[in-house]
């Protein structure tokens, strides 16, 4: 009676282990076949074997969350294309016309109007270049971030104080409205660049007065904005952050601000924060809603 019992819970176990092994061909060859195909097919089993199910559920798991990002690459990839053509071309464009007055001016015959033309095609070349400067900078930081322990307001003075000449020369008035002492973890040289951008918007936009105002609030976020006056009809502000568009009819002064809002845009997502745009009454503003950046972020 014994030997049966013995020879039933041998059976048992080999037909068990026999299950085993066919489950672990099969979650085996699915893997294969997912390898070597473009498929969006998971992994099987029919085992009742919870440590098999729970195996087959974890690798779905994963297949899943790598699909996931390839589409997300694909996609940044698809962008970072369409920025770079459409870089090139607006690029292209004030160089040739630079080129052109420059000929004038070679032969004698440019006038002082067709001079601060290059000028202005010239500057246009060096924000589209910065532009690509951004671009790079959010590249090479999308891994990870050089966080210190910066004192904003002291930051935003600073650059305040960089661009006062620039502004002067544009006769934009600036207030700002400085919080003192605030401080924020953050990548330096990013939120440096945040604030220039911003400040670039001034200078191609803001008609006779602008202010930053700065202050951290009773929760512990930090709020940054970036206003002026201008003459212009409201904008849809939707419009401004449509980073890649490519007819022919879009390339215009507002399409160069939405490009350089988006980067800053960017620019702020990878430092943890959000930015808003508001636009009535003949007034910009981009608010920033910032906190310390985290140590590290998933990609």
């Amino acid at each position: 009676m014994a030997a049966l019992v013995l020879g039933l819970v041998a059976l048992a176990l080999a037909i068990g282990l026999i299950m085993l092994i066919v489950d672990l061909k099969r979650i085996s060859d699915d893997l294969d076949f997912i390898n070597h195909a473009d498929t969006n097919a998971l992994v099987t089993t029919g085992s009742n074997i919870g440590l098999i199910r729970t195996l087959a559920d974890r690798i779905n798991a994963v297949l899943n969350k790598t699909r996931r990002l390839q589409i997300t690459q694909a996609e940044q990839n698809k962008q970072v294309r369409q920025m770079l053509t459409n870089l090139t071309h607006d690029i292209k464009t004030p160089l040739t016309v630079a080129r052109g007055y420059a000929q004038l001016l070679k032969e004698g015959s440019a006038d002082q109007e067709q001079l601060g033309k290059i000028l202005n095609n010239l500057q246009s070349v060096d924000h589209y270049l910065h532009y690509l400067m951004d671009f790079n900078l959010i590249q090479e930081k999308s891994v990870s971030l050089d966080l210190t322990r910066v004192n904003l307001s002291a930051l935003v003075q600073q650059e305040l104080f960089n661009a006062f000449d620039s502004l002067t020369a544009r006769s934009v008035t600036v207030e700002p409205r400085i919080q003192t002492g605030v401080e924020i973890t953050t990548d330096q040289i990013m939120m440096s660049r945040i604030i220039q951008n911003l400040i670039g918007n001034w200078l191609k936009y803001a008609e006779e007065s602008a202010w930053v105002d700065l202050h951290k609030s009773e929760d512990g976020r930090i709020h940054l904005d970036f206003g002026n006056k201008t003459t212009g009809e409201a904008v849809d502000v939707d419009r401004l952050m449509e980073r890649f568009q490519t007819d022919d009819q879009s390339r215009t002064k507002i399409r160069s601000t939405g490009l350089g809002l988006s980067i800053v845009d960017s620019l702020v997502d990878s430092l943890s924060g959000s930015m808003r745009l508001e636009s009535a009454d003949g007034i910009f503003l981009v608010h920033l809603l910032l906190g310390d950046a985290p140590q590290s972020k998933e990609l």
